[in-house]
């Protein structure tokens, strides 16, 4: 018999300070750990077949965070090659960009826009300075002279909004 979503949620929590340390030493950051920790969980409801045991459950979580973290480590090696390669040279205004690449990089703008519709203001500046401008959690927490923990919640907050409405926009596909 498959276990209960809310047994997964028990076992995830029960092994997240575990996956947490394991994250840490592949990526030498608690801060990016903890990011990965909350992609983990975001993955939680696409687990599929649904298990039956805590070690199945247990060795999934582990696989998607090693996953996670090769990935991490990957996106930081390119993303330091190009900086490395770029940063030296003097950059130059692409000047015959398409206007349909612009008009569509617009609309993509706005779709994601559209897709925050609901959220505060607060979780939305949140998530940019997470997400698109790469701060910690603890970064923003001092920035934002909130506490960390709240930081977390609204990151979760946000990724489950997106999550849904994304699903949302899927099933009228």
């Amino acid at each position: 018999m498959p276990l209960s979503v809310e047994d997964i949620n028990c076992i995830y929590l029960g092994v997240s300070p575990q996956l947490h340390h394991f994250l840490t030493r592949r990526v030498q950051c608690p801060d990016t750990a903890a990011d990965l920790l909350q992609e983990v969980y975001l993955r939680l409801p696409h687990l599929k077949p649904p298990p039956e045991t805590e070690e199945q459950v247990r060795a999934w979580l582990y696989r998607v965070a090693t996953n996670l973290s090769v990935d991490h480590v990957r996106t930081q090696q390119r993303q330091s090659a190009l900086l490395e390669k770029y940063y030296r040279e003097e950059s130059e205004i692409d000047e015959g960009a398409e206007p349909e690449v612009f008009a569509l990089f617009c609309e993509e703008l706005q779709r994601i826009q559209n897709l925050l519709t609901g959220l505060s203001p607060r979780c939305i500046r949140i998530l940019k300075m997470n997400r698109v401008e790469g701060m910690t959690h603890a970064e923003i927490a001092a920035q934002l002279d909130i506490s960390k923990s709240l930081v977390e919640k609204e990151v979760v907050r946000a990724l489950n909004h997106l999550r849904t409405a994304l699903d949302n926009e899927e099933d009228e596909i």
